[in-house]
């Protein structure tokens, strides 16, 4: 039996932060991020930044920056072709500055409906982020409708809770918090988000991922093509791939590559 739930360097668990708004804040929170080891996907209004491109690139780098509109709008209370004028032209800004294609997204202010999230999908959104939080460690069933598990201000009991699941083999991998820098306002508050950091970072059994890096790999293993016999493992993608075997072997399969077990 083959199983998907292994990730990048066989491991069990998944990691991830999401900021919203692209306040000066970033620049701190992304010091913390990168000296604990951690990532996390930014999603940035184009028409509120105010520092120059090469600032930004090196304010972000490392980590993903994505979508969150032109002007923070409503999304579920916009005509689509707003949605998609927002969209479009929130990406274009960005793809200029950063100069890789952007599609990810965060819903501004957890607005959404059937309406926005076609009209996203017209305009390459791969995935976009709510603010329903699970309380839990969900992968997301529609990556159009990604629930995080929580805010970092409810992060810290969660934490340990996650952090005493790595060795078993429960299914539910993924810690996913989100919020917005410009909430860190004092000492205590830059206090608090380090200590959330630092009680998950520098783990060996946990993958550090930005928001697309998760989706990338997720798409990615269902392309894995697999024998009947279940011995012969094709990886047509760019991105290496792992799977679980009878629950006791972790097979890798580099991109691009064919493995026979």
């Amino acid at each position: 039996m083959i199983q998907y739930h292994i990730y990048p360097g066989g491991k069990r668990r998944i990691l991830t932060f999401s900021y919203d708004d692209g306040n000066p804040n970033d620049e701190r929170l992304i010091a913390l991020f990168r000296q604990y080891g951690v990532k996390g996907t930014f999603h940035l209004n184009s028409s509120w930044l105010s520092a120059d491109a090469e600032t930004l690139c090196a304010r972000y780098a490392g980590q993903e920056v994505a979508c969150h509109t032109v002007h923070h709008g409503w999304p579920a209370r916009m005509p689509q072709q707003s949605v998609v004028s927002e969209t479009l032209a929130d990406r274009a800004a960005l793809e200029k500055i950063f100069g890789y294609p952007v599609q990810g997204m965060s819903y501004p202010s957890g607005s959404y409906d059937e309406g926005a999230i076609a009209a996203m999908r017209a305009c390459g959104i791969l995935y976009s982020r709510t603010t329903k939080n699970t309380g839990g460690f969900l992968l997301p069933e529609d990556f159009m409708a990604w629930h995080p598990s929580c805010h970092h201000r409810d992060a810290l009991p969660l934490c340990e809770k996650f952090l005493s699941t790595l060795d078993s083999e429960w299914t539910h991998p993924l810690f996913y918090i989100w919020g917005h820098s410009h909430e860190f306002r004092t000492e205590q508050d830059w206090q608090h988000i380090e200590k959330v950091i630092a009680c998950l970072a520098g783990n060996e059994k946990i993958w550090y991922a930005t928001n697309m890096e998760i989706y990338n790999y997720m798409v990615a293993g269902q392309q894995l093509r697999i024998s009947a016999d279940e011995r012969i493992f094709e990886n047509p993608t760019a991105i290496d791939l792992w799977v679980e075997k009878d629950k006791k072997e972790i097979i890798h399969i580099p991109a691009g590559e064919r493995v026979t077990v």
